[in-house]
């Protein structure tokens, strides 16, 4: 096995609950400057978060995440002093490799986090590499208050629970900006949380990607070498302006600076797969999941690459296992049904895609329970889910082309038509899929030679 560790959730040992933004934000940071060591597996924030409070059994979750080493912590705010302990275990049997004991001043958070981070890396590399580190965390700001506000914003970023949570950390990155207009990373999480609630359909677009807009571009005047700027313009140049070049560049920036960042590695798998390199897709794929084994998103975009590259019963066992990970999240059940659809398996798909309407009333799982429908020649029930749609559209975001398909599984070409050309003007996502739906479900009775020129808009 390679060198490889996890970092738990440092324990927040403070009196007010509250404080844990602080300690999962410097387990984040641990998390990410560890992942830029050359030879060292890491096992991403996400995954490693899922085992929070479950430190018992370090023998299992070694197992678990596959790694070798295991670091835990924790940390208390006592007055105007900072108490951080942290411990480097080997998994396999509990026994120490290193610990130590920091009592700081509150005030010097940068200076303690180096220290610690210097130490780990030192503790880490020549123990597990036999070399000497040779960087610590880069400073984004000197602001201590800037700094704290920005870890409140990351907290709720990272939640991935819909609009009200991406909200609270614009406002926190927002606020941390205030202090220091220079906080490069701050517009980059601000960035990632508009392009996040305009692709789940929170936002419209008019609305959403402006301001994502707006705030990539500050990111990267201030500070060039974020790879999160370059992720969040790789994934607007991919998902809405349709510009694969300039995708492909951005993503190559992005993976120059942080090519061991599993969510970075998703998504690129995703673009990868778009472009037709199905290989090269799954054997990324494979990779992020290596380091992000519990995570749903990386999950999910796992899936979609399996069904991309036409391997559905692959994406259906995704699925099952985002749904084993997590059966509150919608998208492994949405990822099921669709690609049961596919398999033309109708009742165990109307199961899957019923489970996630019930958890998520949006356009995109009714769009797919009328496709079901329509497909399954329940035209009756496809035209009610129309309905639905028409009236959620007066409060919700429901795209053209969640329109379109379920016209177009009832076969009703020219009102698809319509819809597919007005999301093709629009530059919605889904359309960017269109050419793997149309070889899924729009290829009897001829009606692929229909939607072949709108492909051609698409794909050039």
């Amino acid at each position: 096995m390679k060198p490889s560790i996890a970092v738990l959730p440092f324990v927040n040992l403070s009196n007010d609950p509250e404080e844990e933004y602080f300690s999962d934000g410097v387990t984040e940071e641990i998390i990410n400057v560890l992942s830029r060591v050359p030879g060292l597996q890491v096992a991403g924030r996400t995954s490693s978060f899922t085992f929070k409070g479950r430190t018992k059994d370090l023998k299992w979750i070694g197992e678990q995440l596959n790694v070798k080493h295991i670091l835990q912590g924790s940390i208390r705010n006592s007055g105007d002093r900072l108490l951080v302990d942290v411990q480097l275990v080997l998994a396999s049997d509990d026994s120490e490799v290193w610990s130590e004991h920091y009592d700081r001043e509150l005030d010097d958070i940068f200076d303690i986090q180096d220290e610690i981070a210097l130490a780990i890396l030192s503790a880490i590399k020549v123990q597990l590499l036999g070399e000497e580190p040779t960087g610590t965390f880069k400073r984004y700001t000197n602001n201590k208050a800037a700094y704290q506000l920005y870890l409140r914003g990351r907290f709720y970023h990272n939640k991935f629970a819909g609009p009200d949570a991406y909200q609270k950390a614009i406002g926190y990155f927002e606020s941390a900006i205030a202090l220091d207009p220079t906080y490069a990373i701050a517009y980059a999480g601000i960035a990632s949380c508009y392009l996040n609630m305009w692709f789940y359909r929170h936002l419209p677009a008019a609305k959403a990607l402006p301001l994502m807009k707006q705030a990539t571009g500050q990111a990267l005047a201030l500070d060039n070498g974020i790879a999160e700027s370059y992720l969040a313009l790789a994934r607007m140049q991919m998902l809405n302006e349709w510009d694969f070049a300039s995708a492909a560049a951005s993503f190559a920036k992005a993976l120059e600076l942080h090519w061991n960042a599993a969510d970075l590695l998703s998504q690129h798998a995703l673009y990868l797969a778009l472009s037709d390199k199905y290989a090269q897709a799954e054997e990324q794929t494979a990779v992020a999941l290596s380091l992000e084994p519990f995570s749903l998103i990386n999950n999910f975009y796992a899936a979609y690459v399996y069904w991309i590259a036409g391997n559905f019963e692959k994406a259906v066992e995704q699925g099952q296992k985002l749904v084993a990970l997590e059966p509150s999240f919608w998208g492994g059940h949405l990822i099921i049904g669709l690609n049961l659809i596919t398999l033309k398996n109708f009742p165990e798909a109307q199961e899957a895609l019923e489970n996630a309407l019930e958890i998520n009333y949006n356009g995109i799982t009714l769009s797919a329970c009328g496709v079901l429908f329509g497909l399954s020649d329940e035209t009756e029930s496809a035209r009610d889910i129309l309905t639905q749609m028409i009236s959620l559209s007066k409060n919700q975001v429901v795209a053209n082309y969640d329109m379109g398909i379920v016209h177009a599984s009832i076969g009703e070409v020219n009102e698809a038509l319509g819809y597919f050309q007005a999301a093709i003007d629009q530059h919605e996502p889904p359309m960017l899929f269109f050419k793997f739906i149309v070889r899924d479900w729009l290829t009897e009775s001829g009606q692929d030679l229909h939607y072949k020129p709108l492909i051609d808009q698409i794909i050039k």
